[in-house]
């Protein structure tokens, strides 16, 4: 399976200073650099960007919205590596792990499904 294995964190919606940020932080702990989400993605499944596959072309946009995705990271590392990136992330960037479901989603049903989970917990 390759990347699937590999520890990542895709990302969307970021600025180009903090992706740089974030880069810098993964860098210090010898993690790879976060992989970019493209806006006209949204009918990419999650497993087809964690392979690099591109040969889609695309005019599903995605919403205006922050997303890092944790690929396979172990619940300690998860919270480790979220409590270590938590003050250069916006309190609105949407925090979700890969799961064995979700890597068959699109990106676009993947934020939909993530911004329906976000409503209902705010309305609590």
């Amino acid at each position: 399976m390759g990347i699937i294995n590999e520890k990542l964190i895709l990302a969307y919606g970021l600025t180009i200073v903090e992706e740089e940020k974030l880069n810098s932080l993964l860098s210090i702990q010898n993690i790879l650099p976060c992989k970019v989400i493209e806006k006209n993605m949204g009918n990419f499944t999650i497993k087809e960007i964690l392979k690099n596959i591109d040969s889609k072309k695309d005019n599903i946009e995605l919403p205006n919205e922050k997303l890092l995705l944790f690929n396979n990271y172990n619940d300690k590392q998860l919270y480790d590596l979220i409590d270590s990136i938590r003050q250069i992330k916006s309190s609105e960037t949407i925090l979700a792990a890969v799961t064995p479901t979700s890597v068959n989603w699109t990106v676009s049903y993947l934020f939909k499904h993530l911004i329906e989970e976000r409503e209902a917990y705010r309305k609590k």
